[in-house]
C-alpha cells in the first residue's frame, strides 16, 4: 500500500542519498519499526539540508573562504550531522531565513531523533513518524539559503553570458534550485527581477528580438511544483505585454493558462495580431483551451487578423519550429479549421470580395491547395478573384509563382475550369510552358 508521503517524495527534486534514506524509513514504517523510521527520516532531512549548503554559493555575510571551509566540514562523515544542527540554530550569523517557531519545531524533532538513536524512555510510535513527515512537507521549502534570490539571479546572468557559459548549455539545473533557494513568498519579486533581466537581454539583441533561450527559461519555470506554477501564471497574466513576448517565442507556454478562461479569450480575440501568433493559437487548440462553441468565431477572427506566412512551406527565413508541421496540421484538421477556411474563402468567395482578406491569407490559400487539392469550388473562387476589377495582387503574385513551379497543378486548374465552363484568367494560360 502506498502512503501519501511516498507520493509527495516522488514529486520532489531530492538527491539520491536523501531519497534512499527516506525510502528506508518508509520500509521501516510499514514494518512497524517506528524508531528506525523516524531516525532514517531525520537523517534524510539532514542530508537534504547538507546538500543545499554544499551546492550553494555563500550565504549573506559569509565570505568565500568561510563558506568553502563550512562545505569541507560538511563532507566529513563524523562532523556533518552536528554541524547541520548548529548551523540551523545559529541566530547570530544565520544561513537560513527561519522563524523562531520553526527553529523550535526543528529542535523538537531533533530530540525525538535522539530518543530513537539512544533508546531513551519516551515512546515513539507511528504518530511521531507521520508528524515528522508532515513537518518536512510543510517546511522543507522554508530551509532556503539566506540571499538565495540574489544567488539564482546571478547564476542566470552567468548562464546567459557567452564569455562564461557556452551557448546551448541547459538552464534546467539552475531552475531546479529555485524551490531550495527562494521562498514562495519572495517568488513574485524574483519573477519581477527576472522579467527585467529578460527585457535587458532583448535590448542587447541587434534586431531587438526576444531570445528563444530566454523564453525557454521561462518555460522551464513551469516544471517546478504546482504552487510555483500558480504564482508564475498569475504573474504573467498581470504582465500581459511581457507575457505575449514570451508566448510568441515559446508558444507551448499557453497550456499552463488552462484555468484562465477570460485571459485565453482575450489572448486570441484581442492580443493576437502577428503571424507568429498562429503557433500559439494552434497550442490553444491542441490543449482544448478554446471552447467548441467559440471555435467558429475564433477561426473567423484569426483569418481576418493574422498574416499567414507560417503556412509558407518555402519560406527560407522561417526556422524549423516556426512553420506549420504535420502535428499542427492534424490539430487544425481535428478542430475544423480547414473546413471553416474552405467555407469562408472559397464557398463564400471572400477572396473575391475582400481585397485585404485575400492578400492576408495568400500563404494559407496556397497551403490549402497543396494539401487538399483543387475542385470546382476552389477554382471558381480563384478565377473570380483573379478576374475581378481590383484583384488581390499579393495573392495573384503568390499563385503565379506557385503555378509556375507546379505545372501539374496549373493544368488541373485549367482542366477543371474548362470542364465546368469557367472563365479562365489569361494570366494562367500564359503560365503554361511548352
Amino acid at each position: 500500500m502506498r502512503i501519501r508521503f511516498e507520493e509527495w517524495l516522488e514529486e520532489q527534486e531530492i538527491d539520491i542519498e536523501a531519497n534512499d534514506l527516506f525510502k528506508e524509513s518508509i520500509i521501516c514504517y510499514k514494518a512497524s519499526g517506528y524508531r528506525a523510521a523516524l531516525l532514517f527520516s531525520f537523517l534524510g532531512f539532514q542530508t537534504i539540508i547538507k546538500h543545499r549548503v554544499i551546492n550553494s554559493k555563500p550565504a549573506k555575510d559569509y565570505s568565500e573562504g568561510v563558506w568553502n571551509h563550512l562545505k569541507k566540514e560538511l563532507r566529513n562523515d563524523d562532523k556533518w550531522d552536528k554541524l547541520i544542527f548548529d548551523t540551523i540554530q545559529n541566530k547570530k550569523k544565520p544561513i537560513f531565513n527561519l522563524t523562531e517557531d520553526l527553529r523550535e519545531q526543528y529542535l523538537f524533532w531533533k530530540n525525538r531523533r535522539n530518543d530513537c538513536a539512544h533508546a531513551k524512555g519516551n515512546t515513539i510510535s507511528y504518530p511521531h513518524v507521520e508528524g515528522f513527515w508532515l513537518f518536512i512537507q510543510s517546511n522543507l521549502a522554508k530551509f532556503v539559503i539566506n540571499g538565495g534570490m540574489k544567488f539564482i539571479l546571478q547564476e542566470i546572468r552567468n548562464h546567459f553570458d557567452p564569455a562564461r557559459t557556452p551557448i546551448g548549455t541547459p538552464v534546467e539545473p539552475i531552475i531546479r534550485q529555485i524551490p531550495f533557494t527562494i521562498e514562495k513568498i519572495d517568488y513574485n519579486d524574483f519573477l519581477l527581477e527576472l522579467k527585467d533581466f529578460s527585457l535587458k537581454q532583448q535590448s542587447k539583441s541587434v534586431y531587438k528580438i526576444f531570445d528563444k533561450n530566454i523564453a525557454n527559461m521561462w518555460y522551464q519555470l513551469f516544471s517546478l511544483q504546482d504552487s510555483y506554477c500558480e504564482i508564475i501564471v498569475n504573474f504573467l497574466v498581470k504582465e500581459l505585454s511581457f507575457c505575449l513576448v514570451v508566448i510568441r517565442r515559446k508558444p507551448e507556454i499557453v497550456q499552463y493558462f488552462y484555468n484562465k478562461e477570460t485571459f485565453i479569450r482575450m489572448l486570441w480575440k484581442k492580443d493576437f495580431s502577428v503571424s507568429d501568433d498562429y503557433k500559439a493559437f494552434i497550442e490553444l487548440l491542441r490543449h482544448n483551451l478554446i471552447h467548441k462553441s467559440q471555435l467558429s468565431e475564433a477561426f473567423d477572427h484569426v483569418f481576418s487578423t493574422l498574416d499567414t506566412v507560417v503556412f509558407d512551406e518555402d519560406a527560407w527565413w522561417l526556422e524549423v519550429d516556426e512553420g506549420i508541421n504535420d502535428l499542427d496540421k492534424l490539430v487544425l484538421l481535428e478542430n475544423g479549421f480547414f473546413t471553416k477556411f474552405n467555407t469562408i474563402a472559397f464557398e463564400s468567395e471572400r477572396i473575391v470580395y475582400n481585397f485585404n482578406w485575400a492578400n492576408r491569407n495568400k500563404d494559407l490559400i496556397i497551403y490549402y491547395i497543396k494539401h487538399f487539392g483543387l475542385n470546382e469550388t476552389v477554382v471558381t473562387a480563384i478565377n473570380n478573384a483573379l478576374t475581378a476589377s481590383n484583384p488581390p495582387f499579393k495573392l495573384r503574385d503568390e499563385l503565379t509563382y506557385f503555378y509556375k513551379q507546379t505545372q501539374q497543378q496549373l493544368e488541373l486548374h485549367i482542366e477543371i475550369s474548362e470542364k465546368n465552363s469557367l472563365n479562365i484568367p489569361k494570366m494562367l494560360i500564359g503560365l503554361r510552358t511548352e
